[in-house]
């Protein structure tokens, strides 16, 4: 059995998880998780090279589904933050609803990366709302 699974992703899907990484490779201080993490961005990092060059158009795309996962991630440890206060008023409708729309926003990014790419992979969305 291999210890690393090849399967076939999008671009957009690939970068959204080198992004999460990234995030988690800034924010974790555990020092055996961080290596986790280290690992798997820099096997991400060569699959990427392997597969596409980053252009500069690609560049923003890249930064703003970055700063949408920061986005989620601060929302999700708010999230937990009024949960475990048992405070599951106005804040936390709030909090969880920012989470739908920066998701949208990412779900977005992702579909926008793998159009300008080609990819044969392209997620789709089954909301009523979702374009």
């Amino acid at each position: 059995m291999s210890s690393v699974i090849n399967t076939p992703i999008s671009p957009g899907e690939l970068l959204d998880k080198i992004t999460v990484l990234e995030i988690k490779a800034e924010r974790i201080t555990d020092p055996a998780r961080l290596a986790n993490v280290k690992t798997e961005l820099n096997l991400l990092h060569k699959t990427k090279a392997e597969h596409f060059s980053m252009t500069p158009e690609l560049e923003v795309l890249a930064e703003r589904l970055k700063k949408s996962n920061q986005e989620i991630w601060d929302y999700g440890e708010k999230i937990r933050e009024l949960g475990e206060a048992k405070e599951f008023g106005e804040a936390f409708v709030k909090v969880a609803w920012d989470i739908h729309v920066s998701n949208d926003r990412r779900a977005a990014l992702k579909k926008e990366i793998n159009l300008l790419l080609g990819s044969k992979i392209i997620e789709e969305k089954s909301y009523k709302h979702w374009k």
